[in-house]
């Protein structure tokens, strides 16, 4: 339960930074579309530029506009930045000044005077929220499970690539081979074991000129090379984690050991040798450019390994300049697309790369693509993925969030389509259908395009059976997804309103999941027996309701009716949704089924779901006025009731109150007795024989009284009879009569 609770948060807050950004890219593109801003950009544009049509503008025409923006436009990073900045008044000084902070602004400045133009602009964006999965872990062997690996790998490679020889601050853990080595603080064998492992590395790489080591060597040396720590140990000190390390959780004393850890390494940073330094930096240079992911195909190893050992020097500049576009964060890339009428196609347009680039922008663009996203002049939004993502069928969508929500989100948004949107779609589609087919098996799992037999779920198959095979991946056909379609069982596909026809034969048996299918199995020798035919729709037909005869509705073996859609009504009857009217149907002896519309599973078992009635037409009308006089009969016996209720209601309190009264009666006296008992005493504090003797007779009275009170009168009339007298003998019958009217407590 926690798993799920925390995989729903993940996937929650992802949805939730997903429609911020994008509720601030629609602002800002509003923002872009403001007249003041466009006539203050209209008024800064050359006239040649303005006096061109726009059946005549083409790719030269915006590549000489692109180049005018250039020229007359600075980026200069060093503009004061405001913490709570009025965008529209920031947009404004920057058209006053000619200039701009970053390519945000550039961008925005370039969009303005595309749109004075009058020409058809969209903003494209590329968001990045927070990713819905947890990072994976880095490697098998050398990473904790849930300590903090970059705090390990920060500590350790920093101070290799400073100086080979300093030694690795307490507590850091250093990798070797592959494996995990226990980080020292103390001893002197461990120090001298790192030690010459350090040497042993230097020494190994160190070549003569055009001499390159054994595949082995070099493996060794490149798996203990961190490309992120080389790239920053010159450029800057601090260092950028990409998004699913900066999403990793880390305890708090992690988080303390790694700023120690980072302080010591800074200090040792600059108290390394520069000998040392340029011999580490030409070892480490070699690795990376065997490692380079394939990047230069058209030279031979020799040069590469040559390059390597030249570029030592520039080798951080590109991948600073990745960790620079990090920093960016979420949406850090934007370009534009300009739609030209002389051509009636799209053009991108990026401030920076050009125009008519589109892989360039990709490319350039904070990585990885996730969602991409294109906003009009007139606040409409369309799904771009499939254009700049090179991977949107196959990685991307594992990064993505469920198809389904995304559509229904961007829904609201997205204009009325028009030739533009169905030409663009079109070339959309024959771009995806054009690129090459996966070389890797795990792409063509959920791929949208293709599918293999390993990949079909339990009730999928492909139909044909003679399907077009359109290649091969390790030996396994691969088909079209199209060909793929799922099948259901008998009842499945009466809940669609259609029914399986007669002779047909099962396209698939599986095992069935019900209990009633799972005991049968269990009770039989062969438990692993398919017992569940499967049918495909191409096998089905629709269904054809039954005809009621002599004002009989038709019902199943169950008694009722199945009423999964509206056509399944038999003919010749009406759904009537009104409660108990079976009951009035009883009453007029007419037929009346439950419809059943559905099924809900509790309990371990379905049960069925009932909406109403089905009767026949002619007794339609009978029906509905004999429910509305039964509604009536039941509210004036219901309020008959609630009468009758309160009139017991208030029987039983009046008989309350009469009981009440009767014990005040008899009672009443004896707590005034005790009372003027108590207040002469407090008044004199004299004796009962004092205050007879010096007072009136009333104390004296008082005391008969209150021991008169003291006894019920019942019993002292029974003691009162003087011995001449006789007791009068009384009867049980005369016995009851009198204790008819005393309290259980008295008739003890």
């Amino acid at each position: 339960m926690m798993k799920r609770y925390k995989k729903d948060l993940l996937v929650d807050t992802h949805k939730v930074h997903l429609l911020c950004l994008l509720a601030n890219g629609m602002f800002r593109n509003r923002l872009c579309s403001e007249p003041d801003l466009l006539a203050v950009a209209l008024s800064l544009l050359p006239p040649h530029f303005c006096k061109v049509a726009k059946e005549r503008m083409d790719q030269n025409y915006l590549s000489g506009l692109l180049k005018w923006f250039r020229a007359t436009f600075t980026l200069n990073p060093v503009l004061p930045v405001e913490e709570r900045p009025d965008p529209q008044a920031l947009l404004e000084r920057r058209l006053g000044s000619l200039s701009a902070r970053d390519h945000q602004e550039m961008t925005h400045l370039f969009l303005l005077f595309l749109r004075s133009l009058q020409l058809f602009c969209r903003l494209v964006l590329s968001l990045h929220p927070v990713p819905f999965k947890p990072p994976p872990a880095k490697s098998k062997g050398a990473r904790a499970s849930s300590g903090a690996p970059e705090r390990c790998q920060t500590s350790q490679e920093s101070s290799k690539t400073n100086s080979p020889e300093t030694k690795a601050p307490a507590g850091a853990k250093r990798p070797a081979g592959g494996g995990r080595m226990k980080g020292g603080s103390g001893g002197k064998k461990a120090k001298r074991k790192e030690i010459k492992e350090e040497e042993e590395e230097e020494e190994k790489p160190v070549l003569s000129r055009g001499q390159r080591p054994k595949n082995s060597k070099r493996r060794s040396v490149a798996s203990k090379v961190s490309y992120k720590e080389e790239s920053n140990s010159e450029g800057g000190e601090d260092e950028e984690m990409s998004d699913a390390e900066e999403f990793q959780e880390s305890s708090e004393d992690d988080s303390d050991d790694f700023e120690t850890e980072t302080k010591s390494a800074k200090q040792k940073k600059g108290n390394g040798r520069s000998t040392a330094k340029t011999t580490k930096s030409k070892n480490s240079g070699a690795p990376k450019s065997r490692s380079s992911g394939g990047r230069r195909q058209g030279k031979d190893e020799d040069s590469e390994w040559e390059e390597g050992k030249a570029e030592e020097g520039e080798e951080g500049a590109p991948t600073k300049r990745r960790s620079g576009q990090k920093k960016e964060g979420p949406g850090g890339g934007e370009w534009l697309e300009v739609y030209l009428d002389k051509t009636s196609a799209w053009v991108c347009v990026d401030v920076e790369h050009g125009v008519g680039a589109p892989q360039l922008c990709s490319q350039n663009a904070t990585a990885p693509l996730t969602y991409v996203v294109a906003l009009d002049g007139d606040g409409f939004v369309k799904d771009l993925g499939r254009k700049y993502d090179p991977t949107w069928m196959t990685a991307s969508r594992k990064r993505r969030v469920d198809d389904e929500w995304w559509e229904d989100t961007l829904e609201p948004f997205m204009g009325p389509e028009d030739e533009r949107d169905e030409k663009e779609e079109k070339e959309l589609q024959n771009k995806l259908l054009n690129k090459p087919l996966p070389i890797s098996v795990a792409q063509y799992k959920n791929h949208p395009l293709y599918a293999l037999k390993r990949h079909l779920l339990k009730y999928e198959a492909i139909y044909p059976s003679t399907a077009t095979v359109l290649g091969y991946c390790r030996g396994e056909a691969v088909y079209s997804r199209d060909c793929v379609h799922t099948l259901h069982s008998r009842e499945t596909w009466l809940k669609e309103a259609r029914t399986v026809r007669l002779g047909e034969e099962p396209y698939k048996m599986v095992k069935g999941f019900s209990n009633r299918s799972r005991k049968a199995r269990m009770m039989s020798e062969m438990k692993e027996e398919k017992d569940l035919p499967l049918f495909g729709e191409w096998q089905t037909e629709e269904y054809q309701p039954p005809i009621a005869v002599d004002g009989k509705v038709p019902r199943n073996d169950y008694g009722n009716v199945y009423l999964f859609k509206a056509c399944m009504i038999p003919v010749g009857c009406v759904h009537l949704r009104l409660p108990n009217l079976h009951r009035v149907a009883r009453k007029l002896n007419l037929d009346a089924a439950p419809a059943v519309t559905g099924f809900d599973y509790h309990g371990g078992y379905s049960h069925a779901v009932t909406d109403g009635y089905i009767v026949c037409e002619e007794d339609e009308e009978i029906l509905r006025a004999a429910w509305v006089e039964d509604q009536a009969i039941q509210k004036q016996k219901e309020k008959e009731k609630k009468e009758k209720r309160a009139i017991a209601s208030w029987t039983l309190l009046v008989k309350g109150l009469l009981i009440r009264e009767r014990l005040k009666q008899r009672y009443s006296q004896k707590s005034q007795g005790l009372g003027s008992l108590a207040h002469a005493e407090d008044a004199g504090g004299f004796s009962s024989d004092e205050e007879g003797v010096e007072g009136d007779a009333s104390g004296a009275k008082t005391a008969s009284e209150t021991l008169a009170l003291s006894w019920p009168q019942n019993r002292q009339a029974e003691g009162d009879t003087s011995p001449g007298q006789q007791k009068k003998k009384t009867t049980k019958r005369q016995k009851k009569g009198q204790e008819k009217h005393l309290f259980p407590f008295e008739k003890v």
